[in-house]
């Protein structure tokens, strides 16, 4: 939350937040302008990094997470 009077700049890009707290994961903001390949590069992130062993269970995990589309400003 930014305590501001001034006008907030536009946002500087578009993202996806992915939220995997329901398994005990993190929130993730994925910077991609489409949902689909949001949800692939976190799927992607996530084998890569050993966090999920296999491809077949990320897209799980990652399909049933609740995505919300943000702004991000930087």
């Amino acid at each position: 939350m930014v305590d501001n009077d001034r006008q907030l700049p536009s946002p500087s890009a578009s993202a996806w937040w992915i939220d995997l707290s329901e398994i005990g994961g993190p929130v993730f903001i994925v910077l991609r302008l489409d949902e689909d390949e949001a949800r692939e590069a976190l799927v992607r992130q996530l084998v890569d990094i050993g966090a999920i062993g296999n491809t077949i269970e990320a897209e799980r995990v990652v399909a049933a997470a609740p995505t919300e589309s943000v702004a991000v400003v930087w």
